[in-house]
């Protein structure tokens, strides 16, 4: 049996984020003693997990070459989407899963969060499960509606009033649920839907039965999308789990 790998979706412009993506993408932007990937990276060794799908478009050379020079252990399989500047994450995960047909890890690559987080992942199994942080949410993030501890709808265009939390970008999909969300992907992936992100794929599944909330409210964590994410996250997510690791 293959290693259960992880698959990281790095192939954006982060033009949110400029001038400070002018010339790097936004997983290699420094965030305290390491950058966004490093972070990344090392949560995963932290699991045991090795083995990488990590899809590239922008910069992707200066990506390779980090994780040359600072992870020469773990085995990285590069994806390219060539069309990152026209398309969102729906179509690069479509790569990624053409690429890898297993169980999975998924990471945005401009999440940083504590280890921990995905450590409670580690036992999650037969299901999708998605990390969770209950709170009163915005409508720039990827929020969910949960009944028990169902997933039932996910997105942006959700009400924050009747949203359970946000899903911070970090999940794990395993079993007959990983089948068939790697199967509406692919479907999903076509022309009229390139700006899609990959969570209309989840919402797009008619049987949500085996998508699960994982809590991990209270866990640092911030998804980097503006400059104000970027200045929170260094000045208090990183101080925050660096003392934890």
């Amino acid at each position: 049996m293959q290693p259960i790998h992880a698959v990281i979706l790095a192939a954006g412009m982060s033009t949110r984020l400029r001038p400070l993506t002018n010339d790097k993408p936004k997983c290699l932007l420094p965030m305290g003693s390491k950058t966004i990937l490093d972070w990344q990276l090392e949560a995963l060794k932290h699991i045991d997990v090795k083995d990488i799908v990590m899809v590239v478009g922008y910069r992707k050379d200066m990506i390779q070459e980090h994780i040359a020079a600072h992870h020469p252990d773990v085995r990285v399989t590069y994806v390219e989407n060539p069309d990152f500047a026209t398309t969102n994450t729906l179509f690069s995960l479509n790569h990624a899963l053409t690429e890898y047909t297993g169980d999975f890890y998924y990471l945005n690559a401009d999440v940083v969060f504590d280890h921990q987080i995905l450590e409670r992942l580690v036992p999650c199994s037969d299901g999708g499960h998605l990390a969770i942080d209950r709170k009163q949410c915005r409508e720039e993030e990827v929020k969910v509606i949960v009944s028990g501890s169902q997933i039932t709808d996910i997105g942006k265009h959700l009400n924050p009033e009747v949203c359970y939390g946000e899903f911070i970008g970090v999940a794990k999909f395993t079993g007959a649920l990983a089948c068939r969300f790697r199967e509406t992907v692919h479907r999903e992936a076509h022309a009229g839907n390139e700006m899609k992100f990959f969570e209309h794929a989840l919402d797009a599944m008619e049987d949500k039965s085996q998508l699960l909330a994982v809590d991990i409210t209270g866990l640092p964590c911030v998804e980097v999308d503006f400059p104000e994410d970027y200045e929170y996250a260094v000045n208090e997510v990183v101080r925050t789990f660096q003392t934890l690791q």
